[in-house]
């Protein structure tokens, strides 16, 4: 039987029977129910990943005001060129993970006037829109070949945005966004604004692989109800659309199919705070969307960065108030590639990041990468694999051609590294894209130069990556990890044997993955002890990382009969696996910290009962049972329990 190293005193001598409950005296009421608490398996442990594999491999410099086309694969730079006497190009080139440079193609020549252009890609195609001459025209070539595949189209003219309300309006290209499936969504702004109620100053059109335009009239679809702040398409080629003002007030989204029509469920935008809950009034200042996984949406409302998940049906995910974190300056979002986000933003000389994971909880503490020298430091562009690493690139809006700017590299665990690149520093960067095998391409921008940098996994040796979602887990669960395997050559390592294992402690390992086209890998194990993991494949082995497990601890609660005024509360469970002889503490919370309230030893089964002499005053109480840490595996505690005890006097 435990001890009460509370050391309060019984107080009033004396035996009190069973009758207590309806003497004179005085009783005791107890009441008590088990709190089912979430176990958070995800430990934010910089020092627990070892260091990185990735690098800068290839540097290429480009033409100055070029862009990336999201959604090419590998990569796709485009850029207008001058022809003189007023006429210009748009020309597109296609790097490969090889290093191979494809010749420039031209996408559209001849373009007086132009005013704002804008590129998508799928594959080896491009997609270009630009602005001249009053009206929107969008054109796609294959950059390999140079083949045209559709245009000139023409998207919208000013004439026909000015004849929707009789105004003397015209539209800005505001943004091509590629659809993953060949098409385009084509959006222009409305400016000056409108002044309609209930619409906003968007037009917005979608083209199809082919050219085909969703809507023919021209200027296509009047946005409704908000102003279009950003674009993203989904995997089913849907786009996820924010709704900002004018035209509404507050932020919301709604979703489209390539059709443009309204998705079920999405028959009019849908606000991020649940209708249950009064929104606050605030004005609320878009950060972005990304509709990796459903859409994600974050904005800053009151000095405050908030952020909030759509499913495809419509709705909300996270019901109850956004999840809500402290960040100053420029805020960027990016999906996790597991249905949570990253938010990335500067801090003192350096950048910093919040993970939110899927459940809405936001994983502490914040990931700093410091150091950086930045007087102003900007972070300019975001990327993600699908294994959740997080490529940053910043700079310093203060000087930026004199301090550097950077490349860092965040794991889904916090573990900052700064990869590159060593040379041909941009004063910025512009935009990211992933580069298919794990890695990704950051262009950057200069005064007089511009720069496109290819950061590969491993550089130019093979090498393999391990990314576990949690390098905790309690016993008798697993744990996703996942990971890339390249060549010698910086090439996927596609359809290899992927052998995932213990280095020493233990634990269940599936059989040998086999990685898909991009060198992509993902498995579940089922970690028995503490123990180092590692992943091996094309002849070199990953970076070891110690997944720790915690045993599973049970905890039920029963009285004794009163003895004086004390009441006796029996505490009972077991400990897997088996820790025969080991000391179980039993602990209440006292604030933000635990305190040791009595304390037994496991039997030769692994069970355990723990009696303590509740103190005779009226209180609340949340307990627990905990197994301290061993070698072979990490802290251990119980769900939580509530135990509420009233002193009633007599009447």
């Amino acid at each position: 039987m435990g001890s009460s190293p509370d050391g309060e005193a019984d107080g009033d001598s004396g035996t009190i029977e069973a009758s207590v409950w309806g003497s004179t005296r005085g009783y005791i009421m107890f009441w008590r129910t088990l709190v089912i608490t979430a176990l958070v398996i995800l430990v934010l442990a910089c020092a627990a990943v070892p260091a990185l594999a990735y690098a800068p491999l290839i540097g290429h410099l480009v033409p100055t005001g070029s862009k990336l086309a999201p959604g090419a694969d590998p990569a796709v730079v485009v850029w207008a060129h001058d022809d003189g006497g007023g006429s210009f190009s748009l020309l597109a080139q296609r790097y490969e993970n090889d290093g191979t440079l494809h010749v420039a193609r031209t996408v559209a020549s001849g373009i007086t006037g132009l005013d704002g252009w804008h590129a998508s890609g799928h594959g080896s195609n491009v997609t270009v829109a630009w602005k001249a001459g009053g009206a929107v025209h969008a054109s796609c070539i294959d950059v390999t070949t140079g083949t045209p595949v559709f245009g000139p189209v023409t998207v919208c003219t000013d004439a026909a945005v000015a004849a929707l309300d009789g105004a003397a309006t015209t539209a800005a290209l505001s943004g091509v966004t590629p659809d993953g499936h060949g098409g385009a969504y084509v959006w222009c702004t409305v400016s000056p604004t409108r002044g309609v109620s209930g619409f906003g100053d968007t037009v917005l059109n979608h083209l199809s692989a082919s050219g085909a335009l969703a809507i023919a009239a021209d200027p296509g679809l009047a946005v409704a109800k908000g102003t279009i702040a950003g674009i993203d398409a989904d995997d089913e080629g849907h786009a996820f659309v924010l709704l900002a003002p004018p035209g509404r007030n507050g932020l919301a989204a709604q979703r489209f199919s390539p059709s443009l029509a309204a998705d079920p469920g999405w028959s009019r935008p849908i606000s991020p705070y649940s209708p249950l809950l009064p929104v606050p009034a605030a004005t609320q200042q878009l950060i972005g969307i990304d509709a990796a996984s459903g859409a994600t949406i974050a904005w800053r409302e009151n000095g405050k960065v908030k952020i909030q998940r759509y499913p495809t049906g419509g709705g909300l995910i996270w019901q109850l108030a956004p999840p809500t974190v402290t960040m100053a300056g420029d805020v960027r979002l990016a999906a996790d590639g597991f249905g949570g986000a990253y938010l990335v933003g500067p801090a003192t000389g350096g950048i910093v990041a919040r993970h939110i994971l899927s459940t809405g909880v936001a994983a502490a503490p914040a990931s700093v990468l410091p150091g950086l020298g930045l007087g102003q430091p900007r972070v300019d562009a975001l990327t993600v694999n699908r294994a959740g690493d997080l490529f940053a690139a910043y700079s310093d809006a203060a000087a930026p051609a004199l301090a550097p700017s950077g490349i860092g590299l965040l794991t889904y665990l916090g573990a900052w590294s700064a990869v590159g690149p060593p040379t041909m520093r941009p004063d910025l960067y512009t935009a990211a894209v992933p580069d298919g095998t794990g890695g990704a391409y950051l262009l950057g921008d200069g005064t007089s130069s511009a720069v496109m940098w290819r950061i590969a996994n491993g550089g130019a040796t093979a090498a393999v990556t391990f990314r576990p979602r949690s390098v905790l887990v309690e016993y008798g669960k697993t744990v996703l990890v996942a990971g890339y395997a390249t060549r010698d050559d910086s090439l996927p390592a596609s359809g290899v044997r992927v052998t995932v294992g213990a280095t020493s402690g233990g634990g269940s390992s599936p059989g040998p993955k086999t990685t898909e086209g991009d060198g992509y890998y993902h498995a579940s194990v089922a970690p028995k002890a503490n123990a180092t993991w590692t992943a091996s494949a094309v002849g070199v082995a990953s970076e070891g990382v110690v997944i720790r497990v915690r045993p599973r601890v049970t905890l039920a609660l029963s009285h004794l009969k009163p003895q004086g005024t004390r009441l006796r509360e029996i505490f009972s469970g077991a400990v897997t696996p088996s820790h025969a002889g080991a000391k179980v503490l039993i602990q209440k919370a006292v604030g933000a910290a635990w305190r040791t309230v009595a304390s037994g030893r496991l039997d030769g089964s692994s069970h355990y009962r723990v009696v303590w002499a509740v103190p005779f005053k009226t209180a609340s109480y949340k307990l627990r049972a905990m197994l301290p840490a061993h070698a072979d595996h990490a802290e251990g505690d119980s769900s939580t329990a509530g135990l509420k005890v009233v002193i009633k006097k007599a009447s």
